[in-house]
């Protein structure tokens, strides 16, 4: 693939880009500064008479040399004549200038909600059947779509704008998880920010929830109500702060605090809200903060998932919490504020938790450090070592947990390592009959259909913008449009 720089939560500009306009910078600095000088030393009279003549002299070897660079310029533009080796060279800088226009565009117009498609990328589409998502991007307008996608043919069954009276909207903001109701209303949220809304089929706001801060997923409950990852703003304002805290010895440390909350799906009204922090301390489980490598986001709540029914390994209400920073998972009792189980084991920097049945889970393990890698900043830095302990390379995984052996399995390991699928932050999963998984690689925003067969569907969602696709957003699947 392409590299790209991350700049942000899902975007990129090309490296390229940021190289041209590097250079770019560099030379035209470079130029005026000489210039600069000579103009300089001339006005303060050290030797004008001389310093004249060297100018003037320059000045016609330079006019000489960009008269024969312009005349290359143009027969090669025409191709009737062959300069040899001189020919890439009259081309590459005969073509810098709009390279470096294009790359200024590039970085200064495109937001975050882009991602550039690789020049060598090719799409797999085996798909027999249909697989209806629901999917939120950036529209030709700068405004937000929200849209039911068939995956198949990438027909659009059915499309909500996000409407005007929302605010305007940042070009880097995302509009999150939609969430589909039966009377074709959909539910959603600016991440990381607020607020939740709803819209009806005709893209009319029914409500909106500017309370809290949300984040990352909403899930729909047994009784029809929406759980979803929040943060709560600081009193006064409209910005979140250290809402947690505790000590080392003597040093205090301050840290994010995350929360979930029930919301009435009819009203939007909150219901319920409960702090992360001190679930953890009711229930004597707050040690685990200090085994995240992030003192200021120790926790990172990043998915809820509601259960439905009731087995021996859980109950109606109960709550899957996915903490990325703390590398487990949660089982939450809300109805009690107990946690009913610890789920941590080969998991690193995972996301999403589903239940599959009444004792299965499946989390999908970004399988990733949670510095990505980056060693601590300022810390010694010692050689390579000329002999090398070789630990697996690792990609990201689907990984089943069973509730009843406490066992951990992932699901067709080889496929992931071969086609190398790995997204450091975000990334999803999602089960669709005969053994089949949907898979979005968010940070490249490739999405997957693999199963028994291999790679059904590969591929990305295209957006107006020529050599970049859409970033996906949390795409859900949905069984049937109603």
């Amino acid at each position: 693939m392409q590299p790209f720089a991350y700049i942000g939560p899902g975007g990129g500009v090309t490296v390229g880009a940021l190289l041209v306009i590097l250079i770019g910078g560099l030379v035209l600095f470079a130029l005026g500064f000489i210039v600069w000088l000579r103009i300089k030393r001339f006005l303060r009279g050290q030797g004008k008479a001389k310093w004249g003549l060297k100018l003037l002299t320059q000045a016609v070897a330079l006019l000489a040399v960009l008269s024969v660079f312009g005349w290359m310029a143009k027969h090669r533009a025409k191709k009737d004549r062959d300069f040899g080796a001189f020919n890439k060279l009259v081309e590459l800088l005969s073509g810098f200038p709009d390279q470096f226009k294009q790359s200024v565009e590039d970085v200064q117009t495109l937001p975050q909600t882009f991602v550039p498609t690789p020049a060598d990328f090719s799409s797999v589409n085996r798909l027999e059947e249909d697989i209806l998502t629901l999917t939120a991007y950036s529209n030709a307008q700068e405004g937000r779509t929200i849209a039911v996608r068939n995956l198949r043919d990438g027909e659009e069954l059915h499309r909500w704008t996000v409407p005007s009276e929302m605010g305007p909207l940042k070009p880097h903001w995302r509009i999150h998880h939609p969430l589909l109701l039966e009377d074709r209303s959909v539910v959603s949220f600016i991440t990381n920010r607020s607020p939740l809304f709803r819209l009806d089929s005709a893209s009319n706001l029914l409500w909106r929830q500017d309370s809290l801060s949300f984040h990352h997923a909403i899930n729909r409950a047994a009784d029809g109500s929406l759980w979803a990852c929040t943060m709560r703003w600081e009193r006064g304002g409209r910005h979140i702060a250290y809402r947690g805290r505790y000590r080392m010895g003597d040093r205090t440390v301050h840290f994010l605090d995350n929360s979930v909350a029930r919301i009435d799906p009819a009203t939007g009204h909150i219901l319920e809200v409960h702090s992360m922090a001190e679930v953890l301390r009711d229930n004597g489980l707050d040690h685990l903060i200090l085994r995240s490598g992030d003192a200021q986001d120790p926790l990172h709540l990043n998915d809820v998932e509601p259960a439905l029914t009731s087995s021996n390994h859980m109950e109606v209400g109960d709550l899957f919490l996915s903490f990325r920073n703390l590398q487990c998972v949660l089982q939450f009792r809300p109805s009690t504020g107990e946690i009913i189980r610890v789920i941590d084991g080969p998991l690193a920097a995972q996301h999403d938790v589903d239940i599959v049945n009444d004792s299965t889970l499946v989390i999908f393990n970004n399988n990733v450090q949670e510095n990505n890698g980056k060693h601590t900043p300022g810390g010694y830095k010692y050689p390579i070592s000329k002999e090398q302990v070789e630990l697996a390379q690792y990609h990201s995984q689907i990984t089943v947990f069973d509730l009843a052996s406490g066992s951990f399995t992932p699901l067709y390991p080889e496929l992931m390592a071969k086609e190398g699928i790995m997204t450091s932050s975000e990334g999803l999963q999602e089960a669709l009959p005969d053994g089949r998984w949907f898979l979005e690689e968010q940070n490249s925003g490739e999405l997957w259909v693999v199963g028994p067969e291999g790679v059904l569907y590969h591929d990305v969602h295209a957006s107006h913008h020529d050599g970049h696709h859409h970033l996906p957003n949390w795409t859900r699947v949905l069984p049937a449009f109603p």
